[in-house]
């Protein structure tokens, strides 16, 4: 029921949750808070849609490309040549509905249906240990250090990121081992060409656990690994792996004029990058810290937890990038916060009940400073407006006009 109350009217929905949690703050975490999952995801839905961006943005660039997604679909996917079908057949269907928001509307549901999908089922399986300030903290961290504006404007990278990660929580904390996890697995590489390297995360997680403090190792030398993987592109098997590491090397080595230019001359990206280097940093310690020989329960050694340290050591090896590189692996590490969070809160809360009270701290300041970032950058009067009047009879019209139009 709440999931339709949301869905007719999200703005009504968000006032519910809000005032479920805040009567229950002291209260155990509900049996089955799973139930939120679809609700929170159309919450997030319908924010991507009322995005509006005062300034040059991915998004205001997808908007432009929908426009030339039409004619049949079957010629748009021939003439692709970098066969990422994925997004030829979502922004066909997008271009369909004559609604470019719906396009958003789509990736807020996505990233975030994802997120707190994790969310709530670990917090679900572990709700002995914790309590709703715990759950609070987590979901603060979730939405506080990347603007979800930013995460969700994104569209195509931080999406294709999140459904490989999601897909590794169905294979390693699941065990779901079935054709919807290889699904999930293989669509977004069609997606976005860099979402190769996050398949690739996957793979050698594994090792990442066995060497620990080492992986740091990798950050270093990520720049040298992708300028040698280009120079031997002849060698380098699949066409996806290719694509992949030719983008990489874009992205390395694009330092100046267009979108590198104006990062470089943002003061928002800068104090963003500084704080997600202390953020990382934080969470690469207390993983470590509360992996050591001596522990009987090593935090690295819980589910997906050295999935999550490769992610975010990638993402300072990303620092040498000058474009959105970094902070695209910094949203899976806090977006996908629960899975290192749940097993220090779990385990280790004593040892490091110092550096948690610091990182709530630092997320609150981050919170009020990414406020004033989002003022700066969208239309933030107009955003809480369409959010407020947003219904699903829009998305049930647009549909309708996929479907039949």
């Amino acid at each position: 029921m709440l999931s339709l109350i949301t869905f007719i009217s999200p703005v009504t929905g968000l006032v519910i949750m809000l005032t479920y949690f805040v009567f229950n703050y002291k209260k155990p975490i509900p049996i089955n808070i799973k139930k939120f999952t679809i609700p929170v995801a159309i919450c997030f839905a319908q924010y991507g849609y009322s995005i509006t961006s005062t300034n040059t943005s991915d998004l205001n660039r997808y908007y432009d490309q929908l426009l030339t997604y039409s004619g049949p679909l079957n010629s748009i996917i021939k003439s692709d040549s970098e066969t990422l079908y994925t997004r030829d057949v979502l922004f066909y269907l997008v271009n369909r509905t004559g609604d470019s928001q719906l396009l958003t509307y789509i990736v807020g549901f996505v990233i975030y249906g994802i997120a707190f999908y994790v969310l709530f089922d670990l917090v679900e399986k572990n709700r002995n240990v914790l309590s709703t300030r715990d759950l609070l903290f987590m979901i603060m961290v979730m939405v506080c250090v990347v603007i979800p504006a930013n995460a969700i404007g994104n569209v195509r990278n931080i999406t294709a990121y999140m459904l490989i990660s999601f897909a590794t929580y169905r294979d390693i904390v699941q065990k779901k081992r079935n054709l919807l996890t290889l699904f999930l697995y293989i669509v977004p590489l069609m997606l976005h060409s860099a979402a190769v390297f996050m398949l690739i995360i996957r793979i050698l997680q594994g090792l990442v656990k066995k060497i620990g403090l080492f992986s740091l190792v990798i950050a270093v030398f990520l720049p040298t690994l992708i300028n040698v993987a280009y120079e031997h592109l002849a060698v380098i098997p699949g066409s996806l792996l290719k694509a992949g590491v030719q983008k990489a090397y874009s992205y390395l080595n694009w330092t100046d004029g267009g979108w590198a230019t104006a990062v470089q001359n943002s003061m928002s990206d800068r104090i963003g990058r500084l704080y997600g280097i202390f953020f990382l940093i934080v969470v690469i310690g207390m993983i470590l810290y509360l992996s050591k020989k001596s522990d009987e329960i090593k935090v690295l050694n819980e589910p997906m937890v050295g999935y999550i340290l490769f992610v975010a050591v990638c993402a300072l090896g990303c620092l040498y990038i000058t474009t959105g590189a970094f902070w695209r692996f910094e949203a899976v590490v806090t977006l996908l916060c629960p899975v290192y969070l749940v097993p220090i809160l779990r385990y280790g809360r004593v040892k490091v009940e110092g550096i948690l009270r610091l990182v709530f701290l630092s997320v609150v300041v981050m919170a009020g400073v990414n406020m004033v970032i989002l003022i700066n950058n969208f239309e933030v009067l107009d955003m809480i407006a369409k959010y407020i009047v947003g219904n699903g009879v829009t998305i049930v019209i647009d549909l309708f006009r996929c479907i039949m139009l």
